[in-house]
């Protein structure tokens, strides 16, 4: 019997039938590139369009390219993004697994070691956009926003978790404790909002935002601190133009909460590896990884 689960068919035949069936717009015999670099979706090039294939197992477990089409769906006109033009959700395809269909965002991801010049006006650009997206608001309060996600992370710790973590379990208790009494209505959030997932096609001017599976109705907060802590030199702060107020206070907060979610992408990342789903080792060593950094970094939930 074999260890892993049988790899997903990208060869440009057979992603070429599979896309077809749900859009008329790729060749027979398509050209492809893979474009991700990460541990998360299979993203292609596929001629003009982009296809992002769920993993068999990867740090982001259950995919669900619907979700992420929402996302993209409620964000159209608001900020810039893919569009999505088709949705399989099902693995019964020529491919074997869900994906989506979206458009391409002009420009080109860039290292944050690329840019040397003009740093200020990417910071700029990042920060109107993010600003804009936090306009769209959610039927709830920023309270009911922290309470449902970090319901949402404790069930992921339990079913993903391969051995018990105390001060992961602490760090959720004191998150709970401390929890912003905010009644301000939440925001859509981008949920990864990093230098990495923007597109740029000249300096400060954005293509695109991308990656946005783990956009969620919370805390700006979330998003501004996300950006100090994955973002290196784009942070989001009071000398950007980001056109909302910062609360000090809550994006302390928000810094612990964003850590602690983070912990959960490396324990679904090793529980892949360990269920035999992805025979790739990047997923048990940043699984590795977290578990180790979870004691050091987490050290404030038993001050």
């Amino acid at each position: 019997m074999a260890r892993y689960a049988p790899l997903m068919d990208l060869s440009p035949a057979t992603v070429g039938r599979a896309v077809s069936e749900v859009f008329d717009g790729v060749g027979a015999t398509p050209r492809i590139e893979r474009l991700d670099r990460g541990f998360s979706w299979v993203t292609l090039e596929v001629d003009d369009v982009i296809v992002r294939v769920a993993p068999r197992g990867g740090s982001l477990d259950p995919y669900d390219p619907e979700i992420e089409a929402a996302n993209l769906r409620r964000v159209e006109g608001i900020v810039p993004a893919p569009r999505v033009l088709a949705v399989q959700p099902g693995a019964d395809n020529p491919i074997g697994r869900p994906f989506g269909v979206h458009t391409r965002v002009p420009g080109q991801v860039l290292r944050l070691d690329d840019v040397t010049e003009r740093r200020s006006e990417y910071i700029a650009a990042a920060a109107q956009s993010l600003g804009k997206l936090h306009n769209l608001t959610a039927p709830m309060t920023v309270a009911e926003a922290y309470d449902a996600e970090l319901d949402r992370t404790e069930a992921v710790y339990r079913r993903a978790a391969p051995n018990r973590h105390p001060e992961f379990e602490a760090a959720l208790r004191w998150l709970r404790a401390h929890r912003p009494d905010c009644d301000e209505p939440a925001v859509w959030c981008h949920g990864d909002f990093r230098f990495a997932n923007l597109s740029w096609t000249g300096p400060g001017e954005l293509g695109g935002i991308l990656d946005w599976e783990r956009a969620w109705a919370g805390d700006p907060m979330c998003d501004v601190a996300f950006t100090h802590r994955f973002s290196g030199w784009c942070v989001i702060d009071d000398s950007t133009d980001y056109g909302h107020p910062i609360d000090q206070e809550r994006l302390a907060y928000a810094a612990r909460f964003e850590r602690v979610r983070s912990f959960t992408a490396s324990m679904r990342a090793i529980r892949a590896w360990l269920d035999g789903r992805s025979d790739d080792p990047r997923l048990l060593t940043i699984g590795r990884r977290g578990e180790q950094a979870m004691k050091s970094e987490l050290d404030w939930a038993t001050d």
